[in-house]
């Protein structure tokens, strides 16, 4: 951590944060002496606890900790005056909604989940304290609302009269820098002579960045920059540039197949890429400019039409892929646009709308599950000790262990992280005792208590502003501020700070024991874990069991591609798992055409296609269990099959969606290779079990 503080090089507005913070938090500590609250640290803590650069977040987090705080005191009020004349029960009931609290916060992946966190360990600070004096609970939970409530009021003021920073413009950068990278990703995918690897690695990266776009736009709603209110239309934005990455995917494989069954790129279909490549790095797509695209795309893919070859093939399914690209990027700088001018389409917003709910993002049961297990279990520990012992700052380790349980559960290996805090909390008693000992007693008056507390808490503010140091700093604020306990008058009780200090110390280990059994989850099994997540998805789609719209769909799976992506730095040997779950997109997408497509075919050839869909099915579902099981050939033999029948098809829409779907999925189970009926020059084949079956199937052995 030293060298992290000392590498810190902290920026003007850094400062000017900072600053700002810690007039916010003497303010809310000021209005609380004044007003004689009950406990205005909690108050002053609050500021910090809360602060952040980007007012529309802070303003967000105060929303939902104020919301969170009501909840978590209600429960508090409900919970101790019934229960507190059988602890034992009432251990219980504060520790398991810890933990129900925690598992439903870490259900929701949006700023949303703060409210459920804070309700579970506010309960806690609140019930605790309470247990040997039940008739104050009502009064506590009031005080604890005022107080968090007077805290927050100050820091949202302060950021938003004082120098704000909007999160808009940072968004701004976000997409502006997204879009490059499109057009860079773009310009890849239309050589077949890049790196394929470079390629998967800048759409996951891609898929990743798009990922976090959906939590900053929900703080728009609160800040007054010029982007503010428009959290749907960047949603739909996101889910629109999210829908481009699997179809750049589609463009750059099958230009790989077409070099290589032709030995180059078919001299005609050049002109045309050419037109689409460059309108993509142009990074602008009019209507009169799409439609242009579209027309030279139809033109192209009318010559194809009647002819049965594997190469004909491709293309057709390139065709289409690009007819998709103008589409899709044509709507993102239309969305972008008007996002930028304040008016964007209803029509162009609900097209892109269903993907952009929260339905479309992953969640893990399981880790939620062991989250508030895990706090339920340190919570119930912690007070079962204090019911034996009798200790007296048992109220305070207790609250400790629900609090240390549930802020570091986001991490998949919180251990180190509460690890740190424990230091932290070790480092802010001494911090507390030289204050208490050395510096408040010749403290005579607010404003010289204001002015000792300003070189610390300024210094130690800014390094909230750093990922690297934001743990430390906020743990010496925060802890210093509540062992400290600063009221209207001076009081030194040594004995009393350094048992809520020691309290404070050993709830977190507690946190961090139980943690470490129950809750970490070594990076390879989280990989694994969201693997597998994507495989039961496409398995519930081949059966029509997955309730979710094709665009939601792929959103999903592409959210768990950008979680997998940060995880392999930890894991490298993981990174051939990347790759080919990266394809599994396609094979999904896929699989919901063709369910679609059974319905509208001949009974005979939608049997066929019910036989892939059900081996598909069957081969994802063995794989949760074998999570390195060879691929299924019977799977691309039906594939084969099916593709046979559908070239002997009549000339029409149904033919060509089919041929479409079905050469993207072979395409995706094998890599080389061609159908049956390539290979033997026969159109009129009808069994592809000759075929041979090079490549294997995407998805097969890591």
């Amino acid at each position: 951590m030293l060298k992290s503080i000392l590498a810190l090089r902290p920026s003007v507005a850094d400062w000017v944060f900072s600053l700002k913070t810690f007039g916010a938090s003497i303010l809310a500590l000021y209005i609380a002496l004044m007003f004689d609250l009950d406990r205005p640290v909690w108050a002053m803590a609050t500021v910090y606890i809360v602060a952040h650069p980007m007012s529309g977040v802070l303003g967000s987090k105060a929303i939902y900790r104020v919301l969170g705080t009501i909840l978590g005191a209600v429960a508090a009020v409900a919970f101790v005056p019934n229960f507190v004349n059988a602890p034992v029960v009432l251990s219980a009931v504060l520790s398991i909604w810890v933990g129900f609290c925690l598992f439903m916060s870490r259900l929701d992946r949006t700023p949303r989940s703060y409210v459920f966190m804070l309700a579970g360990y506010t309960a806690a600070i609140v019930g605790f304290p309470c247990v040997s004096d039940p008739g104050i609970v009502f009064d506590t939970a009031i005080a604890r609302f005022q107080e968090i409530s007077l805290g927050i009021l100050c820091a949202t003021l302060v950021s938003h009269v004082v120098f704000p920073r909007h999160i808009g413009p940072v968004i701004a950068g976000r997409v502006d820098g997204w879009m490059t990278d499109i057009a860079k990703l773009g310009e890849e995918s239309f050589d077949p002579d890049a790196d394929g690897e470079a390629i998967q690695n800048d759409r996951a990266r891609i898929a990743a960045d798009l990922g976090e776009l959906h939590g900053l736009a929900l703080h728009l709603g609160y800040e007054k920059s010029r982007f503010a209110g428009r959290t749907r239309h960047l949603q739909a934005l996101q889910s629109a540039m999210a829908a481009i990455l699997p179809v750049f995917y589609g463009i750059y494989d099958r230009l790989v197949a077409l070099k290589t069954e032709n030995g180059s790129i078919p001299p005609e279909l050049t002109p045309l890429l050419t037109q689409v490549s460059d309108s993509i790095q142009a990074q602008t797509h009019g209507v009169e400019q799409a439609a242009e695209l579209h027309e030279a795309i139809n033109t192209y893919a009318a010559t194809l039409r009647g002819r049965d070859d594997w190469a004909s093939l491709l293309q057709l399914n390139l065709c289409d892929r690009l007819h998709r690209l103008v589409d899709y990027h044509t709507d993102c700088h239309a969305l972008w646009a008007g996002i930028r001018a304040g008016d964007v389409p209803d029509m162009l917003v609900n097209r892109w709308r269903e993907v952009g709910r929260d339905r479309s993002l992953h969640r893990d049961y399981g880790v939620a599950f062991r989250c508030g297990v895990t706090a339920s279990i340190a919570t119930a520990v912690v007070c079962a000790f204090w019911i034996m012992s009798g200790w007296p700052s048992g109220a305070t380790a207790a609250m400790m262990a629900a609090v240390g349980s549930s802020i570091m559960s986001f991490l998949d290996n919180p251990v180190p992280a509460l690890k740190g805090f424990i230091r932290y909390t070790a480092m802010a008693v001494g911090v507390v005792l030289i204050y208490s000992l050395v510096i408040l007693p010749g403290i005579d008056g607010f404003p010289l208590l204001a002015l000792s507390f300003a070189p610390y808490f300024i210094l130690l503010g800014v390094l909230i502003t750093s990922p690297q140091t934001y743990g430390f700093g906020l743990a010496m604020l925060v802890n210093v501020v509540m062992i400290l306990n600063v009221s209207s008058s001076y009081t030194s009780n040594v004995e009393l700070l350094l048992g809520g200090g020691i309290a404070s110390l050993f709830g977190f280990g507690v946190a961090a024991i139980f943690t470490s059994f129950i809750r970490v989850v070594p990076v390879d099994r989280s990989i694994r874990s969201l693997v597998r997540a994507n495989w039961r998805d496409i398995a519930a789609v081949a059966k029509g069991k997955l309730k979710l719209g094709r665009m939601m769909m792929i959103r999903r799976l592409l959210d768990r591609q950008g979680l997998i992506l940060p995880r392999l730095a930890m894991a490298p040997e993981h990174r051939e798992t990347l790759l080919r779950v990266m394809p599994e997109v396609t094979i999904a997408a896929v699989l919901y055409d063709l369910r679609q497509l059974r319905i509208e075919i001949e009974p005979a050839l939608s049997a066929k296609i019910d036989d892939v869909l059900e081996n598909t099915a069957r081969h994802f579902e063995d794989r949760l269990d074998d999570f390195n099981r060879p691929p299924d050939d019977v799977i691309l033999t039906g594939v084969d099959g099916v593709l046979c029948d559908a070239i002997a098809l009549p000339e029409g829409p149904n033919r060509e969606k089919l041929l479409i779907a079905l050469v993207a999925l072979r395409r995706t189970l094998a890599k080389e290779g061609a159908p049956a009926f390539a290979v033997a020059g026969n159109t009129t084949l009808r069994n592809g079990s000759d075929a041979p079956h090079a490549g294997g199937l995407i998805g097969g052995t890591a």
